[in-house]
Order: structure tokens, then C-alpha cells, then sequence
């Protein structure tokens, strides 16, 4: 099994390099569509999803940091989706990211994966980081967007990652222990990241 986890500050790349690195590997890619597999479990709407990430923030990961039985679960799956709460999301993008690792072969980026998926042989966590103008520009260059709009964004989603994961119990998502490596993109162009990452995967598996 082998399983690449990436964090990312928004614009360091993360989603460009994750694609990259599941096409090279032949590996899944895994972002968004972990909320349209939480949504085919609890059997609501992909928008409604979206709604209950957006909202819960922090409260959402405290709950995605305690263990969830399988009883429990199945007792959700059992219930309608007027009732899929921020504790029942929690669950589920659990419970799916695990499924995701068990299975193998998978790039997942972002959801808190690094703290969801526990540290064993064959699961790899990498950590891209950038400075603040460099991550702007990136996103200017990569999405056509403005300079304003790329600043706008940039502090948006870098809010938003905070509190998605501030209610992690142990440590700070950015914190360089958590990882195999870390990658300053303002400092490494993503095709150098990329090798590098390819070399410790596949240097782990000699």
C-alpha cells in the first residue's frame, strides 16, 4: 500500500503537484471528490456538503480527531440526509479518507488527511509551503486571475484552512514533525518537488 498525503498552504501548488505526481505514479488523485463520496454515502447533495464544511470550521475537526465507532456509523448511514449534521460530515469524510488509504495507490490532498490517516509504512506526508506573494502569483499565472482577485483568494482560503483544522488536538498542520518532508515552493520550482517526492517513495519501497 502506498498512500502520498499533501498539505499545502493555498497556491503553494498542492493541487498542480498532486495531479501531476497521481498521473506519474498511476496513482488516484483525491480532492474534491471526497465530499461527492461523503455525499453518495449520506445520501445528500454534493451543495449541502460543501455547506456543512464551509460552516463548521474548527468544530469540524475536533469531532474528525476521536475515534467513531463502526456501530455509530452505520447508524448514521441509516438515517435520511435532512439530518446530516456537522458531526455526521466529520464521520463520514473520516470514514472515507481511511477507506481511500486502505485501498492504496491514492494522492489525497488536503481535508485534515495528514492527522486522519495514521503514520505506518507505505503512507507518505509532505507539506508545501510558500510565501505569501509567491502563492499570489501562482495562482495569477496558473487561473488567469488579477492580481486583486489572487490576494482576495489567497487570504480567503488561507482563513478557511485554519479554521478547518484549528481544532486538531496535538499540533499545528504546519508543523515540520507531522511530515517526511517539507517543501518551500517560493524556494523549489514543483517539477524539483516533484522528483523529490518520486525519490522518496520509491526509495522506501527498496
Amino acid at each position: 500500500m502506498t498512500v502520498l498525503i499533501l498539505s499545502r498552504q493555498f497556491g503553494a501548488g498542492g493541487k498542480t503537484l498532486g495531479e501531476n505526481l497521481a498521473k506519474r505514479l498511476g496513482f488516484q488523485f483525491v480532492d474534491r471528490d471526497i465530499i461527492a463520496q461523503v455525499a453518495r454515502e449520506a445520501n445528500v447533495s454534493v451543495d449541502w456538503v460543501v455547506a456543512v464544511e464551509r460552516e463548521t470550521g474548527g468544530r469540524l475537526m475536533k469531532i474528525l480527531s476521536k475515534m467513531v465507532s463502526g456501530d455509530f456509523i452505520q447508524r448514521m448511514l441509516s438515517d435520511s440526509g435532512s439530518d446530516f449534521d456537522e458531526e455526521k460530515y466529520a464521520a463520514f469524510v473520516k470514514k472515507v479518507v481511511k477507506d481511500i488509504a486502505k485501498e492504496g495507490n491514492a494522492v489525497i490532498l488536503g481535508r485534515g488527511s495528514q492527522f486522519i490517516v495514521p503514520d505506518q509504512p507505505g503512507v507518505f506526508k509532505v507539506l508545501l509551503v510558500g510565501e505569501k506573494a509567491d502563492r499570489e502569483k501562482f495562482l495569477e499565472k496558473q487561473y488567469k486571475l488579477s492580481a486583486a482577485e489572487a490576494r482576495q483568494v489567497v487570504a480567503k482560503e488561507d482563513r478557511k484552512r485554519a479554521a478547518f483544522l484549528v481544532g486538531m488536538d496535538a499540533k499545528s498542520p504546519d508543523d515540520p514533525l507531522l511530515y517526511h518532508l517539507c517543501i518551500n515552493t517560493s524556494k523549489m520550482s514543483l517539477k524539483r518537488a516533484e522528483e523529490m517526492i518520486v525519490d522518496l517513495i520509491e526509495a522506501r519501497k527498496t
